[in-house]
């Protein structure tokens, strides 16, 4: 992988079940403000963050042939470099699809660029759909 800086790159992403980030637990205790801010997020090897220039209030704008999101970005050095781990939830729904009759809900090919763009709040992505 080329290590020079760059604002854009193509990267992998996993919908995983999280046991912090979950959407059973932030559709049953939170709210829409806690449901944003625990999943529409991305965890992001520490190198992809510096190799993407991303600040603290950067967000990722992730995109493929299924459609785009904006998440929050995290730190998460246990995340292989080149893979985005989000949780599953409405917003990795985004941009997950179906072929052959079968959901495609891993090892996605995304284009991630970072953007000062909000992140929906899930009311906004529900008048979407």
């Amino acid at each position: 992988m080329d290590l020079r800086r760059v604002d854009k790159i193509e990267m992998i992403v996993n919908t995983v079940r999280i046991m912090d980030y979950d959407q059973v637990k932030e559709y049953s205790l939170g709210d829409d403000t806690s449901l944003t801010e625990n999943l529409a997020i991305g965890l992001l090897n520490p190198e992809d963050f510096k190799n993407l220039n991303l600040t603290a209030n950067a967000n990722l704008k992730i995109s493929n042939k299924y459609g785009s999101v904006i998440i929050k970005p995290i730190q998460d050095k246990n995340v292989p470099i080149g893979i985005i781990n989000m949780p599953v939830s409405i917003w990795a729904n985004q941009i997950t699809g179906l072929e052959k009759s079968e959901i495609v809900y891993k090892n996605l090919s995304v284009n991630v660029e970072v953007t000062s763009d909000s992140v929906k709040n899930v009311k906004s992505l529900l008048n979407i759909i």
